[in-house]
């Protein structure tokens, strides 16, 4: 270290950092240098690190009269200074390889870097499946009745990523689907959408590929064009407090009586529904998804109404705890959340019926493990393991001959009282950006 140098307080030496410490650094720091330092061409590096990096490693390697690095104990230490802070890079820098489609997903967000890697461990195991899904109690159900019972019988491991979203999967799917890192993403809508569209990432499925698929209700296969599959859906409908609404809602045009406005709970864009809801106000005024200027016209006279509209779905707990707001629109299992801890609320499915989310399989066209993964899900679609994860978590599933008891009876949406929406006709940007702007601006 020169002395006058801006870190010539630090101790001389400062231990090599490890490749994940380094990993875990160069993600933090990419973001202030990225624009500055252009990723190194022809680098052998696993991830992207500024420029800066590899001209120091490089000169590290080959020490010359200009190079400040130095070699202790078969380690290479070169000085790296970012925030007048110095580190140093390991030799074994070169022992890794990633493609440069890799380290481009894992800097498109914070949740795709956490996936990013993880397959290298997972492609040495040669019985083994990747696939996604959503955390928490959705999770436990499904390791349950899906998952651990399928490792039985097949001999396979399954490998759930459960950080991210769907937004992040199709990423990774697209990226990589020369080599896929996720062999089956499990996306839901309207991500499921834009996934069938993209062409030469998925299979295309059929009933020869999964025979369970003759159980699956059409709405959940033929509606994807048969390029996905559904396993569950939750509806989108209407709640109400018991205690506070004398005439429970039947229908969606009950959102628009005059003695609701001030007690109307709907969801924003960024918490889904808002989509739906659009959709749902041009049908009712004689429009429909072809034609959503009725929609928008109702929502603008709707609007004084409402109370507030939630961003996420955490926000309307305290409200309906406390009774602030009294009806509104939302997904069927976060109302029987509330009413399982003792809040006096209803979910109720709208005559004109209830659009639905669906959670979907799509099957990486280039999975290394084809066979299994349709294996999988082809066993995930058969009625002993739909009427478990049913029964269990109360969502609906998606195989016609599954059979509800008990709770799950009562709150499970059957399928012929499900709104159909082609989204496939809608862009959805451009009404999330208009709602934003016209509803909840």
């Amino acid at each position: 270290m020169r002395a006058g140098s801006p870190c010539s307080h630090r101790r001389p030496h400062q231990p090599t950092r490890s490749l994940d410490s380094l990993r875990r650094f160069a993600n933090r720091s990419s973001r202030t240098t990225r624009a500055s330092a252009p990723r190194q061409p022809g680098s052998k590096s696993d991830l992207w690190v500024p420029r800066r990096w590899h001209r120091w490693y490089d000169r590290s390697r080959n020490p010359g009269p200009a190079s400040s690095g130095r070699r202790t104990s078969g380690r290479i230490e070169a000085p790296i200074t970012r925030c007048h802070r110095e580190t140093s890079l390991n030799a074994r820098l070169t022992s890794v390889r990633f493609s440069a489609a890799r380290r481009r997903f894992a800097s498109a967000s914070a949740a795709s870097a956490t996936i990013a890697g993880f397959p290298a461990i997972v492609r040495a195991q040669t019985k083994t499946i990747t696939t996604t899904a959503f955390g928490g109690i959705y999770e436990k159900h499904y390791r349950t009745h899906v998952i651990e019972p399928w490792e039985k019988r097949s001999g396979f491991k399954v490998n759930l990523i459960t950080t991210g979203g769907a937004d992040q999967w199709l990423t990774s799917a697209i990226v990589n689907k020369a080599r896929p890192e996720i062999d089956l993403p499990f996306l839901s809508l309207p991500v499921t959408h834009t996934a069938i569209r993209t062409d030469g990432v998925f299979l295309d499925l059929d009933d020869k590929l999964i025979p369970n698929a003759s159980q699956i209700d059409p709405l959940f296969f033929d509606y994807f064009d048969r390029k996905a599959i559904g396993f569950n859906y939750a509806p989108y409908g209407l709640f109400f407090r018991t205690d506070l609404i004398r005439n429970a809602p039947s229908s969606w045009s009950d959102l628009w009586r005059p003695e609701h406005a001030g007690k109307i709970l709907l969801p924003d864009t960024t918490s889904g529904g808002a989509e739906e809801t659009v959709v749902i106000a041009a049908g009712l005024n004689g429009g429909g998804v072809t034609n959503l200027d009725p929609g928008w016209a109702a929502l603008r006279k709707l609007k004084p109404a409402v109370q507030r509209f939630f961003k996420n779905n955490n926000e309307p707990v305290p409200i309906l705890q406390r009774g602030e707001a009294a009806i509104g629109a939302w997904y069927s299992a976060r109302v029987f959340m509330l009413k399982d801890v003792g809040v006096p609320i209803e979910f109720v499915t709208p005559k004109e019926g209830a659009p639905i989310g669906v959670l979907s399989f799509h099957v990486a066209r280039n999975a290394t493990q084809r066979d299994a993964v349709l294996d999988f899900v082809n066993f995930a679609l058969s009625k002993t393991p739909q009427e478990g994860f049913g029964n269990a978590i109360e969502y609906g599933v998606c195989n016609r001959e599954a059979v509800f008891t008990g709770r799950a009876r009562e709150r499970v949406t059957p399928h012929n009282q499900l709104m159909r929406i082609d989204w496939r006709k809608v862009d959805i940007a451009k009404i999330s950006e208009r709602f934003r702007r016209e509803i909840t601006s």
